[in-house]
């Protein structure tokens, strides 16, 4: 029962992270070219505000629970070294964890980290991310 509430809380955790990112990249920077530069800036404005409060939280939670999830799941390693579960689901928890390390730098420390200052490459993480979860149970 433990294992389905830390995965349940890491879904629904995930699930606020990547809406944000989802909707940072793939909403309001569209809205960016329609709107004036004074509404837009007042759209964003509420948005960051409502995030900030949110956000940062879903993230640490989802890195906390992936950990867990990762000890639970992982197994031992073979004779033959990792399977491709085992393999697939480390680059997925390095790439989490990286996501992890870098939002904590970035919220709770305002350190911006690893050069970029855009949401697009951690977009593009999640994706890979919610793609390996779904991949390595199959190969």
């Amino acid at each position: 029962m433990e294992y389905l509430f830390i995965k349940l809380v890491h879904i629904f955790s995930v699930l606020i992270y990547g809406g944000f990112l989802f909707t940072d990249n793939l909403i309001l920077m569209r809205m960016q070219k329609v709107l004036s530069k004074e509404k837009y800036e007042e759209v964003r404005s509420y948005f960051r505000g409502f995030t900030r409060t949110i956000v940062p939280e879903a993230l640490v939670l989802a890195v906390i629970s992936g950990v867990f999830l990762f000890h639970n799941s992982f197994g031992s390693v073979g004779e033959n070294g990792l399977t491709h579960f085992q393999l697939l689901l480390s680059i997925k928890a390095i790439l989490g964890l990286w996501l992890g390390l870098r939002g904590v730098l970035q919220v709770f420390f305002g350190i911006q980290p690893f050069i970029f200052k855009s949401h697009k490459l951690p977009f593009i993480l999640v994706v890979v991310i919610v793609i390996l979860s779904q991949v390595m149970f199959y190969v």
